[in-house]
């Protein structure tokens, strides 16, 4: 099938069918084209089959795959049933010939591979071709689906799913997020959390509390890490610009009166460990309120900093908010092991269960049976036996040692949580703590199963590093190049080319390294992009391109060669390639002093992928920080489009021209990277529910894949 959905290839199947002059050969060929060309809405078919004639009346075979994925399972079969010796193809990959009806139609789907069948013209050569053409196509039915028959396990799409949010890619994010609710991945309550989740990583705040059973979330047994973002949703949403003001009396009577019936049920001790400023506020309000809570007196010692004006109220001065000294009573170990299982119980965290583990190992045979037994204890030993089965790790270091076991099997389940559970702040101060943990990632490649693991755990990985708030730091750099690397070996192996590989590059590029490293990281890069990309790729490549030119090099000569290569290889693409993309590979092209014509690209020609025609008369604006990048794309989109209106804006807060823009725009794109920043909130405060789309990047390019994405 072509298209981007099953509607959109019928549309396609509609027009072909309409401009088919293929019925001048007969009634018998013209029987076997119209069956050829229904591959375009078949979704079996790794993309379409569509006989046709060219300008002097010849039938010609064009093909066209929607990835290159699917290309690389087409071609050998066509090859085997229809190669050089009946036909004219060859494997090879070539533009659609300009000026076809029928080829500007196909051009319109934005295909990744096409090319040309070529076939002799006597009678018995064109109806062997093309009943060899059907062979290819019941061959390729009677295959095994290996999609269908292998699903993709949950757990990868979860890691999809995190690698998008590492980027800010919103809408691939949501569509991950639509799978795992329409194929019943998860139950309802875990899909709600993956929904706080993606909605805090673009700071969506009041959308969260508006959330169709928010009341139950707040009840229910969840991660540290909703937790944590439940709160700051309520903090955000209903006090934070209160609080900012100064305004105490309404602060503390919008608490009592709107959020304390909401947050009491989380405000429990020990505090989540990503608990962010706002929380922490919540949790002083409450114990302003009720004075008896001395355990978060206890729990906020040392928080002060982040409470502001609250660390007087609660009658202290900064950096003094000590706990009552408590004499407890001894306990014994099942006692311990008691309150352990019901914070397993309670709240589902791995360090919970680590610590139960513990707990439950001091433990006599007799006391053990008790517990299994007895309520509420036997639900949460249970939960352990499940998912624990042979300890928990409680670091990424013991996590990655642990991949190699083969009674690991939820490593992944694992990753995910660890991500917002083990504190990175220890992992990245300590010199040598860097270094077991390059050495624990090194020595897991030396075994297939924890490679493969590792692998896949690599989105959570990068949202780990990210929650540093000396992201990225010079000491962490072995690190970042040591996880490219492996980004580098799971694209070789066939693996997914994660998104989040370019957080690793950007990162290494601003800490700064040497020439031997430099050159280490461009040979990743080559790793990653692969020698034969298709235009799937071309967006990570031109953002490659981008980050190289920003940063400062070791070397320029190695730089210029590099970027002069990785360009050079897309100008066979160019052909396939949409209007946008063309256009910031133009560009990019024109920054080095690269001739595109020099390598026999016509740059005059255009697709027909009706971007001009969807960009007619539109009202764009741009949000970035990055003023040279929102500049670049406003040129770019005014080129293509005279009757667009593009708008660019770098506020560091709100203003009335901000505000304008954000009503009056007909598409809004926000830089991610500035998506958490002040004058991202108050666009989106203004937007209400028209188009705002996340670029992932600071360049240009990012953001007409942005617009690009939205307009396909």
């Amino acid at each position: 099938m072509i298209g981007l959905d099953i509607a959109d290839a019928q549309s396609v199947l509609s027009d072909l069918e309409t401009m088919s002059t293929t019925s001048t050969f007969g009634p018998e060929v013209e029987d076997v084209c119209r069956q050829l060309r229904t591959t375009v809405v078949d979704p079996a078919f790794p993309g379409a089959l569509i006989p046709t004639a060219n300008a002097v009346g010849r039938l010609q075979i064009l093909v066209a795959t929607p990835t290159m994925m699917a290309w690389r399972r087409l071609s050998p079969v066509l090859k085997a049933f229809a190669g050089p010796t009946m036909t004219s193809f060859n494997g090879i990959t070539a533009p659609l010939p300009p000026g076809e009806p029928a080829t500007q139609r196909l051009a319109q789907t934005l295909p990744a591979a096409t090319c040309v069948i070529q076939i002799p013209q006597d009678r018995k050569s064109v109806l062997s071709a093309l009943r060899a053409l059907m062979r290819v196509r019941e061959t390729i039915a009677r295959a095994p689906d290996l999609q269908s028959a292998v699903l993709e396990p949950t757990s990868w799409l979860l890691a999809r799913f995190q690698d998008n949010l590492n980027v800010g890619r919103r809408d691939a994010a949501t569509v991950i997020l639509e799978r795992l609710k329409d194929e019943l991945r998860l139950d309802a309550l875990n899909t709600k959390f993956l929904e706080v989740q993606l909605l805090a990583a673009f700071g969506d705040w009041a959308a969260i509390v508006s959330l169709a059973g928010f009341g139950s979330l707040r009840l229910a047994r969840r991660p540290p890490a909703i937790t944590a973002l439940l709160l700051e949703a309520l903090y955000r949403t209903h006090l934070s610009d209160l609080f900012d003001a100064g305004d105490r009396g309404r602060v503390h009577d919008t608490y009592r009166t709107t959020v304390r019936d909401l947050a009491q049920p989380m405000l429990s001790v020990p505090l989540p460990s990503t608990l962010t400023p706002g929380g922490l506020k919540l949790y002083a309000l409450e114990n302003l309120v009720s004075a008896s809570r001395s355990d978060i007196q206890e729990a906020l010692a040392g928080e002060n900093s982040s409470l502001g004006w609250l660390a007087d109220e609660l009658g202290t001065r900064p950096g003094a908010i000590a706990p009552h000294p408590t004499l407890k009573p001894a306990s014994s170990p099942i006692d311990d092991a008691r309150a352990a299982l019901v914070q397993v119980d309670a709240v589902e965290a791995v360090d919970n269960v680590a610590a139960a583990l513990a707990a439950l190992a001091k433990l006599a045979p007799a006391e053990l049976a008790l517990l299994r037994d007895a309520e509420p204890f036997s639900t949460a030993f249970r939960l352990i036996e499940v998912n624990a089965p042979g300890g928990v790790p409680s670091s990424w270091i013991e996590w990655l040692e642990k991949t190699a076991d083969p009674t690991f099997t939820n490593a992944l389940e694992i990753a995910r949580h660890g991500k917002d559970e083990w504190s990175v702040g220890s992992s990245t101060s300590d010199p040598f703590q860097v270094a077991a943990f390059v050495a624990a990632l090194n020595h897991a490649q030396a075994d297939q199963l924890a490679s493969e693991r590792t692998a896949q755990a690599l989105p959570f990985l990068v949202a780990w590093l990210q929650q540093d708030p000396a992201f990225p730091g010079p000491t962490m750099a072995p690190v970042y190049s040591s996880l490219l690397t492996l980004f580098a070996l799971n694209s070789t192996r066939g693996g997914s080319v994660y998104e989040s590989s370019q957080v690793l590059v950007e990162a290494l590029l601003t800490v700064g390294i040497d020439g031997a490293d430099y050159s280490s990281l461009i040979a990743d890069i080559d790793e990653l992009a692969g020698q034969a990309f298709g235009v799937d790729m071309i967006y990570w490549v031109l953002d490659t391109i981008e980050n190289f030119m920003r940063a400062s090099a070791p070397d320029a000569k190695i730089r210029e060669g590099f970027l002069h290569s990785i360009l050079a290889r897309t100008a066979p693409l160019y052909g396939r390639l949409s209007t946008l993309q063309r256009t910031a590979v133009r560009r990019l092209a024109g920054e080095l002093g690269w001739s595109l014509e020099a390598f026999g690209v016509n740059v005059d020609s255009e697709p027909n992928d009706g971007v001009s025609y969807k960009l007619d008369g539109l009202r764009i604006a741009i949000y970035s920080l990055t003023e040279t990048s929102s500049r670049q794309a406003k040129n770019a989109i005014e080129e293509m489009s005279p009757n667009v209106v593009v708008d660019c804006a770098a506020d560091h807060g709100g203003s009335a021209r901000l505000k304008a823009m954000a009503e009056n725009a007909d598409i809004f794109v926000v830089t991610w990277l500035s998506a958490k920043h002040a004058a991202t909130e108050f666009i989106r405060e203004h937007r209400g529910d028209r188009t705002l789309l996340y670029a992932q990047g600071r360049g240009f390019s990012s953001i007409l894949r942005a617009l690009e994405e939205h307009l396909k």
